[in-house]
């Protein structure tokens, strides 16, 4: 069975759920943005998650898995993002004060 989703995208109404493996959560009922990068609350989350056999986090600025490495200590946002925020933060207050 086709449906639509609110921007009349169509897709198949297969179950949906997160990618962190053996995880079982059905993301039906879900918040949409977790539907929409399905991962589940919990795993979203969690400081290491095993996606593919690969120790992970959810980067909450990419929206998707990253390796540990790619994060700072316990961050939630990775390294390469957290830098790009960094420098316009930067700029902005940078402006401000000449």
């Amino acid at each position: 069975m086709d449906t639509k989703d609110d921007k009349g995208s169509s897709f198949s109404s297969s179950i949906v759920c997160c990618q962190a493996d053996d995880c079982t959560a059905d993301l039906t009922d879900a918040k949409k943005y977790h539907r929409r990068h399905k991962v589940c609350e919990f795993h979203a989350k969690a400081p290491v998650v095993i996606v593919s056999g690969i120790q992970q986090r959810f980067c909450q600025q990419c929206s998707k898995f990253h390796e540990l490495p790619e994060f700072d200590d316990m961050k939630r946002s990775c390294r390469r993002r957290l830098a790009g925020h960094n420098e316009r933060r930067r700029r902005t207050t940078g402006e401000g004060s000449g």
